[in-house]
């Protein structure tokens, strides 16, 4: 189900921001070193019949009929359709352009649910992922809460930092083609993009010489928060991330310095 939030949204919430040199450069995502699982989320019905998906603080509901539903902002949508009782396909746009399409597999038993994605990113470049969730508690079909229990992706997750001479961070993906200018003052700052979700804003604090607490709010609602720790020899950096209410499910994110 995390393919749902792919794109900019998913490399806005697993990113950090640096005030001083050691942090300026090109880096890298090491999947091998980070724990990427864990998160839950929740399918549910509404009382009209609508699907419900709830991760964390970020929700929407769409139908499995083959028409658009907006996810965070009208810009972005899905496309859903179900094929039988234990498959379902969906199409996420933007601007009514397709930016990825996922098959959602509900396993024979009703336990495991398996994601494949393809798409391609606003930078031209095309990817795969997949991931499994197991079901936690009750549930029938693909209602329930499921847990995530493996992650992969072919992208290349990279990102650039540079710091002026005034402490202003610029943070550059080139994946996605978003940016992020802000100060590590605590005071919120709007990253922008070909395929920004409208409505981010993203508040990073210097906490020490080594270390950034960060929030992350969507519409005036905090979504996503965190810290990064750099390494002492400055060739690495660990962010530990959570959504609000949700700290026994953290993933950490283990980044090298290219």
């Amino acid at each position: 189900m995390k393919a749902l939030y792919s794109c900019a949204l998913a490399c806005l919430l697993t990113s950090s921001a640096f005030a001083a040199s050691p942090w300026d450069g090109t880096w890298k995502l090491d999947r091998a070193k980070s724990h990427l699982t864990g998160e839950s989320f929740t399918y549910s019905k509404t009382a009209n019949g609508m699907w419900h998906v709830s991760s964390g603080d970020l929700t929407y509901d769409f139908r499995p009929d083959g028409k658009p539903y907006p996810v965070l902002d009208a810009d972005h949508t899905i496309t859903t359709t179900m094929s039988g009782d234990h498959a379902l396909t969906i199409v996420n746009a933007f601007k009514g352009k397709t930016t990825s399409t996922t098959k959602e597999t509900l396993s024979a038993d009703g336990t495991t649910l398996t994601d494949e994605s393809s798409g391609t990113r606003a930078d031209g470049t095309s990817y795969t992922s997949s991931s499994t969730s197991k079901r936690s508690g009750s549930g029938t079909g693909f209602l329930g809460k499921w847990v995530s229990t493996k992650a992969n992706t072919t992208a290349q997750e990279l990102f650039v930092i540079s710091t002026a001479a005034d402490g202003t961070v610029t943070m550059t993906y080139p994946g996605s083609k978003d940016s992020l200018v802000t100060k590590l003052d605590g005071t919120p700052a709007s990253p922008t993009g070909p395929q920004m979700v409208q409505g981010v804003m993203v508040a990073y604090k210097k906490t020490s010489p080594t270390r950034l607490d960060y929030t992350v709010e969507f519409k005036g609602k905090k979504v996503a928060e965190g810290y990064d720790v750099l390494s002492a020899d400055g060739k690495t950096y660990t962010e530990t991330s959570w959504a609000p209410g949700k700290m026994d499910e953290k993933t950490i994110s283990v980044y090298v310095k290219q």
